[in-house]
């Protein structure tokens, strides 16, 4: 063994104390999960009984719809989304989504146990570390088991996975190897890679698992999801997701030098207000500089076949963890294989040592020198965030600290014309990236609107309605989605025992009519800023949304099943039956209605009258929705996607289209301000995707 072999008794010693401890310190957290649904579960869950409904997957990534199905599938009081995962990270949850959501989960913590045993058993095998060690390494992330376990995360199966993956590799299975990554990487992108690790160690059979895994579960998404949702999150959420830019991409919660750059560099009104400096163009720079000299560096440094494979194995999995645009703490268990492979190396293992001067005490000591700075680094990421550290990224530089230290004792020296070639290719490549982003940021809408509204740290704000000096609109707050009307400097707040999404109103002084969903179903509810108790107006039995009310305020329109209803004079009655309208919304005159219609992708805007009569296209395609009227009945706004979503004006008289935001990043939502020359967008331009503010945008503003 590496590390000098236990007696039996203190052996045995350890062990029972590591295990003792380990279930102590999990004991609260496992039975706090057993009995209460928290994130990220939920997530996966509603995905999968959404799969099994054979919903479109480009709903899964509108946080309200997903939000919305959240409840559906009967979980209550719980935020979800399923940005950034791909199309098969419900994967492991399909077989569990037949059962109560509370019992899906108390069975996938069982299967987490058994994965966790697992694990120790093959990484035992792999190091060669006394099975008493390798509980300690497990003791020392306890705060990463704990959130597992707590919020029913998948990273204890892909731990699984990852050292499986191993054992194939190292056992002379390297088609089984590459298959096991391929399947990673369909979950969660972490693998990706490995691709390169193993073309440039030429492990062609590897290579050819990798790529043939990942193609088969390419396929098993486009059969269960479609060629067009594949593609969707292909172009549309895969691009932002390996950006960072999910959720509040300035965080240090996500402790990655990607959002420790964007936090320094990059000014956002409410998420980052105050960055160390106001240089958007540095951070792409830095940014690109690392990840490309990072992974650069490394793939040279793996092609020369210096390290044992386990020691070249783990060493680029510290890497790509390094290099990765979003963690949280859970994902830290993760590196329990890579240390205990890299303390598992020997002097004589695979031929080249750690330490290849000698067997001598002064090589021994610097071989326990190193293992004890692994170990250190490894226990110190591991650690909790706190409040007074959180902004210098600690995380961020743990691992890059980590990655060098695994690195030290057998890096092989690279001669100075391949450093030159790497540095020279590194720097050109990031020029142009930076250049490239710094031309595309100077035309998204932060840089040529206004801000609507100003709330500090407000992560999120869309669906808004204008009515006089008054914005109202969603926003996630107090561990839901909630009402905020904003007037000026005065912010007021609307909670309610569930999510609130798309209110409306027509005039300042009148009630707000929003979407309610609680308790498995959707109403809608008004309220009044005098007494912001909830009237339900359309019960739940027919789970209405996307509430609209006229100019008069006499009428409400509302989609039901896909088809669109009205309410008038106390009675429901059905204007136009579908399976697929959305987003309604008045003409000034009251007495006509434009919305979407068609499969997500391929909706057209028609209008119909509220006297009958059959529906007029307004806007055919390519995938347009979300309309808007002018107060003067001059303009349709509306949105179109065709990779990013864009908001455009259609002159109604003319017939002429332009579109006035661009980026790549989402602009919708559009919400016409009472001059019928500017409007209210949500966009998500330098925040999370999905994730928008709020901007005041002038129609003449862009060609």
């Amino acid at each position: 063994m590496s590390i000098p072999a236990l007696t039996r008794p203190r052996a045995l010693a350890l062990a029972v104390a590591a295990t003792v401890l380990t279930i102590y310190l999990l004991a609260a957290p496992f039975r706090e999960g057993w009995t209460h649904i928290e994130t990220d579960f939920p997530n996966y869950y509603s995905a999968a009984v959404l799969t099994l409904h054979h919903e479109p997957l480009r709903n899964f990534y509108d946080w309200t719809w997903f939000q919305r199905h959240i409840h559906y599938a009967g979980i209550d009081h719980q935020l979800g989304g399923y940005i950034p995962f791909t199309p098969l990270t419900m994967l492991h949850t399909l077989p569990l989504a037949s059962l109560p959501p509370q019992r899906a989960k108390q069975v996938w913590m069982i299967l987490e146990i058994l994965f966790l045993a697992a694990v120790i058993i093959l990484v035992v095998r792999l190091s060669g570390l006394d099975p008493a060690v390798v509980l300690l390494l497990t003791l020392a992330s306890t705060s990463a088991l704990s959130t597992n376990f707590l919020f029913g995360q998948d990273y204890l199966l892909l731990l699984l996975l990852l050292a499986a993956a191993a054992w194939c590799l190292l056992r002379g299975r390297p088609f089984a190897a590459g298959g096991l990554l391929g399947l990673v990487f369909a979950i969660k992108l972490y693998s990706a890679p490995f691709l390169f690790y193993f073309a440039v160690r030429r492990q062609w059979r590897a290579l050819l698992g990798m790529l043939a895994s990942m193609t088969f579960f390419a396929c098993v998404a486009i059969a269960i999801f479609g060629f067009d949702g594949v593609r969707y999150f292909a172009t549309a959420v895969l691009p932002r997701a390996i950006d960072g830019a999910v959720i509040d991409p300035y965080n240090p919660g996500f402790a990655t030098m990607t959002a420790f750059l964007r936090h320094s560099f990059v000014p956002e009104a409410e998420l980052n207000p105050h960055p160390l400096f106001d240089f958007p163009a540095l951070m792409f720079f830095l940014r690109s500089c690392y990840v490309l000299g990072l992974i650069g560096t490394a793939l040279l440094v793996v092609a020369k076949k210096s390290w044992s494979e386990a020691g070249c194995f783990a060493w680029f999995l510290l890497v790509t963890f390094a290099v990765s645009p979003n963690t949280a703490s859970y994902h830290y268990i993760m590196l329990l294989l890579p240390i205990a492979l890299l303390l598992g190396e020997t002097p004589d293992s695979s031929g080249i040592h750690p330490f290849p001067d000698g067997r001598g005490s002064e090589a021994a000591k610097q071989r326990l020198a190193w293992r004890a700075g692994l170990v250190l680094l490894y226990v110190l990421v591991q650690l909790p965030l706190r409040p007074w550290d959180a902004w210098l990224f600690p995380k961020a530089w743990l691992l890059l600290a980590l990655v060098v230290c695994a690195a030290w004792p057998g890096f092989p020296s690279l001669s100075c014309a391949t450093a030159v070639a790497l540095a020279s290719l590194v720097l050109v490549i990031a020029a142009a990236d930076t250049l490239r982003r710094v031309h595309a940021r100077a035309a998204e809408t932060p840089q040529i609107a206004t801000h609507a509204v100003i709330v500090p740290m407000q992560n999120s704000a869309s669906a808004p309605a204008v009515a006089g000096g008054e914005i109202v609109y969603q926003t996630m707050a107090q561990g839901r989605y909630l009402i905020r009307a904003a007037a000026g400097s005065e912010i007021h707040d609307y909670p309610f025992d569930g999510d609130a999404f798309h209110p409306t109103l027509a005039r300042p002084v009148g009630p707000i009519y929003f979407e309610l969903a609680t308790q498995g179903h959707s109403r809608i509810c008004s309220f009044s800023r005098l007494n912001p108790r909830p009237e339900v107006i359309v019960g739940p039995e027919l789970d209405p949304i996307e509430p609209a009310v006229s100019p008069d305020g006499a009428v409400l329109a509302f989609v039901s099943r896909g088809s669109l209803y009205l309410r008038e004079n106390g009675s429901l009655s059905l204007v136009f039956a579908s399976h697929e309208a959305a987003t309604p919304t008045f003409f000034p005159d009251g007495r006509r209605i434009a919305f979407a219609e068609g499969p997500p992708g391929h909706r057209s805007i028609l209008a119909v009258s509220l006297a009958g009569g059959a529906a007029q296209t307004l806007i055919a395609g390519p995938d347009s929705f979300s309309p808007a009227v002018s107060p003067d009945g001059r303009l349709l706004a509306y949105v179109s996607e065709t990779g990013t979503r864009q908001v455009w004006i259609r002159d109604l008289i003319s017939g002429g289209s332009r579109q006035v935001s661009s980026g790549a990043c989402n602009n919708d939502s559009p919400a016409w301000r009472a001059d019928s020359r500017s409007m209210v967008i949500a966009s998500d331009c330098s925040r999370g995707l999905g994730s928008p503010a709020l901007y005041t945008i002038h129609v003449g503003a862009q060609n």
